[in-house]
Order: C-alpha cells, then structure tokens, then sequence
C-alpha cells in the first residue's frame, strides 16, 4: 500500500471511530431514534444491576439511602435530556426513577415526572398491576395517612392531588378562570381516601363546615369509607357554633 492510500486510510478510521464515540457520548445519546434506543438499551443493562444491588439489601434503611444519594442522581440526568429531547417511546427507566421520587418521599419532582409519564402514556414497570395515576394517588394518600397518624402534616400535598383525583370536586370549588388539570380515571375509594383525611384534617381545626362537606363527597364517591361518625359530629359541632355566633349577634355587648 503506498504512504498516501495508507494515510487515507488512517483518516478513514479515525473518522469511523470518532462517529462511534459520538453516536454514544451524553450529549448525542439522544440526538435522533436510533441514537436514544441506543443508549436506553445501555441505561437499562446499568438499572438492572442496580435493581439485583437493591434486591440484596436486607435493610429498608439502606436501600432508602442506595436510592435517594446515589441511584436517583445517577439517572435524573439522563431522564432530563429524555424529557428535553423531543422523544416519545417505552421507557423503564424514567418509570424506575418515578417509583423511587415517590419511594424517597420527594413528592414534588416525582408528582412533575409522573404527569410527564402520563402525558407520554407510559407504563409502571411489569411488576406494578396498576397504571401511572393510580401508582401516584395511592402512594400519595398512604404516605400522607401513615404522617397524620404520627402526627405530622400531610399537607400541601395532599390538598395539591385533590384537582386529579377528584375531577367533580375540583370543578365546584375552583375559582371562577382556574385552569384545571385533566381528571384521573380513579377506582372511587381513593379519592373518598383523600377527602376523608381532609375532613379529618378540617374538624382538627374546627372548620366544621369543610369537614361536613369532604365527609359528604366521601360517601357519595365509595358509601362504605366509613365517616357517619365523625359526620354527625362535625354537624352538632356546627350547630353548635352556629347558635354561638347568632346569640353573639343578638347580644353584642355580653
């Protein structure tokens, strides 16, 4: 071969070799199709060893940890540029890094990724047998029960959900120009789940009307969610402050 058809032919190579190292580099991974199949196909091999990583682990705590300090920053970026590419097919990994917001308790990125899914029609991971609305309302409404009971705060979470879970509700007491979110299809105790803890929530307060009205919604969504009590109690509780108020009225000065 002469000196000149050989460098030709190094050049060749080079130029062969340097597309490959683009067509998987972070900033081209996801520059068309069959770049960004590529690289799901690499990410997914990566999250299966990480997924056996977490099955070995005997100690919730830890896998807490595993999840929370280095998978989730190890996949977000990827998941940010899926986003931002334009692209719409199958992905198990954003859906694993939605699982995991939502395991970490980090509610506010994980309730923006799962409407992203949602828009996308993307599927739970195999192993969960329901869709994405029902993953997020659910873990939404455990989390926040599991909190009342220790007596912290659910809130602003759970009043957040409410204009997905509750399509009807959200619609009487929006204010006149809100934009409301589109309703999730929802098997009707969850949403009676959700109003019954606001009822809760409101009769700790002493807002006894809000509370009669969430019990009321309660019962007309899934009859069997268990409020009459609490609902006759918050009624006399109202009456109650009802009669206060009306001899106050008459009776400024006392």
């Amino acid at each position: 071969m002469s000196p000149a058809l050989a460098h030709k032919q190094r050049m060749l190579e080079q130029g062969r070799s340097a597309s490959r190292a683009v067509a998987y580099s972070p900033a081209a991974a996801l520059a068309g199709p069959a770049n960004a199949q590529k690289h799901l196909a690499l990410m997914t091999s990566a999250l299966a060893e990480d997924l056996a990583r977490l099955s070995d682990m005997n100690s919730m705590a830890d896998r807490q940890t595993l999840k929370r300090d280095e998978l989730l920053p190890k996949y977000q970026d990827y998941v940010q540029r899926y986003r931002e590419s334009g692209l719409n097919h199958p992905n198990q990994v954003l859906m694993q890094v939605l699982v995991w917001l939502f395991d970490t308790e980090q509610f506010e990125a994980g309730l923006d990724l799962a409407l992203f899914a949602i828009e996308q029609g993307q599927e739970m991971p195999a192993r969960f047998k329901r869709d994405v609305p029902t993953f997020v309302a659910d873990a939404l409404i455990d989390w926040a029960e599991a909190e009342h009971k220790a007596k912290r705060s659910p809130e602003p979470y759970l009043s957040q959900l409410i204009p997905y879970v509750d399509g009807y509700w959200a619609e009487i007491t929006a204010e006149e120009g809100t934009q409301l979110p589109t309703p999730w299809k929802l098997f009707e105790r969850i949403p009676a789940r959700f109003h019954k803890l606001l009822g809760i929530l409101a009769m700790e307060t002493e807002q006894w009307a809000d509370a009669i009205d969430h019990f009321e919604r309660a019962t007309a969504l899934y009859p069997e969610i268990g409020v009459k009590t609490r609902q006759d109690d918050a009624c006399k509780a109202l009456r109650k402050q009802q009669a206060a108020q009306e001899k106050a009225s008459e009776n400024p000065n006392t």
